[in-house]
C-alpha cells in the first residue's frame, strides 16, 4: 500500500467524502457513535477564522487497482488575538490501519515542517490512550509521535460517556438534591443563541470557564469573548449543522450565575452529542447549581433530539467536583486524554 501525504483539497467533493467516512469510523470506533455532517458542514468545520488559522492535510492511499482513499488526517491551527507563541497540531489515522507508519509519515512530512514554517516556539498537542493505559508509557502511539514533535505530557483528561436518554427517575431525584441548596436562583433554556442583552455577561463567563479550568501545567491564554466572537462561534456551529441546548442560572439579583452547554447535530444519522462547557462563577458556587444545569440540558435533550444514544465530556483528572456531577448522570470512562506541550527545537 502506496502512502502520500498531500495537503487536502477542500474544493474536491470526493476528498470531502472520504474525510467526513474517516472521522464517522474515528468516532464509531473510540465513542460507538457518529455525526453526520455534509459536504458543506465539512468545509465549514474546516476553515479558520478572524481568530485562527488553519492548514490541513490527508494521509491518501493508493490500491493496488489504481483508486485512491484517505486513511490519515492532520491539522495545524494557529491563535491569532491570543496565544501567539502556540500552533496546535492534531494527527489521526484510521482504525484499521494503525501501527502502519501512517502516523510518523503525518508527523515527518506535515506536521514537523509546519511547525518550522510558522515560527511559533509553543506546540500543543492533544493525544487519546485507553481508559487503563498508563500515561507515561513510551509505546503508546501518541507519546511516540509526541516524541518526535519534541513536546510532553502536561495535563491528562479524562473522556467520560453517558448512554441517553438519562433515565427520568435519576433526573428527577437528581433534580430534587440541587433544589434542596438552589434557593432563589432559577434555571433558563436557551435555544442554540444567548440572547442579546446577555452577551457581555455570557462573554465573561466564557472567559471565567478558561481561566478556572483546571489544566496542571498547560500553559495557555485565556480570549476575550467578546459579543462578536460568540456570534461568529454561533454562526459556524448553526452552518455546520450543530444544534445548541445552553442552559444558564439566574442569580437573585438577575445575572448570570453560570452555565452549561450541549451540542448535538442536527443529521438523522448523527447519534453522538458532546457536553461542551459547565460553569459556576465564584461567588455564586456551594448551590449546586453545576448539577441543576446538567440536569436541565440532559433533560431538554431528550426532548429535541431522541435520537441521541450518547453523550461525551472531558474533564481533567484534577476536577473533581465536575466528575462527581458526571458520575451522578451515569457517565463512565471511555478513554483518557494528554495534553501534549513543549517548545522543540525542529
Amino acid at each position: 500500500m502506496q502512502i502520500t501525504i498531500r495537503p487536502l483539497d477542500a474544493s474536491s467533493d470526493v476528498e470531502i467524502d472520504q474525510l467526513q467516512a474517516l472521522e464517522e469510523a474515528l468516532d464509531a470506533h473510540a465513542y460507538g457513535g457518529i455525526e453526520a455532517y455534509t459536504r458543506e458542514q465539512v468545509r465549514t468545520r474546516l476553515a479558520g477564522t478572524r481568530y485562527w488559522s488553519v492548514e490541513h492535510w490527508v494521509a491518501v492511499a493508493e490500491s493496488l487497482e489504481g483508486g485512491e482513499s484517505v486513511v490519515g488526517r492532520a491539522s495545524a491551527m494557529m491563535p491569532l488575538e491570543e496565544n501567539l507563541e502556540t500552533i496546535a497540531v492534531h494527527a489521526a489515522v484510521h482504525p484499521a490501519l494503525r501501527h502502519q507508519g501512517i502516523g510518523t509519515a503525518l508527523v515527518e512530512e506535515a506536521l514537523r515542517p509546519a511547525v518550522r514554517a510558522s515560527g511559533r516556539t509553543l506546540v500543543e498537542a492533544y493525544g487519546e490512550i485507553p481508559a487503563d493505559g498508563d500515561p507515561d508509557s513510551a509505546d503508546l502511539p501518541v507519546n511516540r509521535l509526541a516524541t518526535r514533535m519534541g513536546i510532553s505530557r502536561k495535563n491528562l483528561a479524562v473522556c467520560r460517556a453517558a448512554p441517553l436518554p438519562v433515565a427520568e427517575d435519576l433526573l428527577d431525584a437528581l433534580q430534587s438534591e440541587a433544589e434542596e441548596r438552589i434557593g432563589t436562583y432559577r434555571i433558563e433554556l436557551w435555544a442554540d443563541e444567548v440572547p442579546d442583552e446577555h452577551l457581555a455577561a455570557y462573554g465573561l463567563l466564557m472567559r471565567q470557564l478558561e481561566l478556572d479550568e483546571p489544566d496542571e501545567d498547560v500553559e495557555h491564554e485565556a480570549p476575550e469573548y467578546t459579543p462578536e466572537r460568540l456570534r461568529l462561534r454561533e454562526r459556524r456551529r448553526r452552518d455546520a449543522g450543530t444544534r445548541a441546548i445552553i442552559a444558564v442560572a439566574i442569580a437573585p439579583d438577575g445575572s448570570i450565575a453560570g452555565n452549561s452547554e450541549v451540542e448535538f447535530h442536527e443529521a438523522e444519522r448523527s447519534t453522538l452529542a458532546m457536553q461542551e462547557n459547565t460553569l459556576v462563577m465564584p461567588g455564586h458556587r456551594g448551590h449546586r447549581l453545576g448539577l441543576a444545569l446538567k440536569v436541565a440540558t440532559h433533560r431538554e435533550l431528550a426532548r429535541r433530539a431522541p435520537r441521541m444514544r450518547s453523550v461525551l465530556t472531558w474533564n481533567s483528572h484534577v476536577n473533581p467536583w465536575m466528575i462527581a456531577i458526571n458520575e451522578k448522570l451515569g457517565y463512565r470512562i471511555v478513554q483518557r486524554e494528554l495534553v501534549l506541550q513543549g517548545r522543540p527545537d525542529l
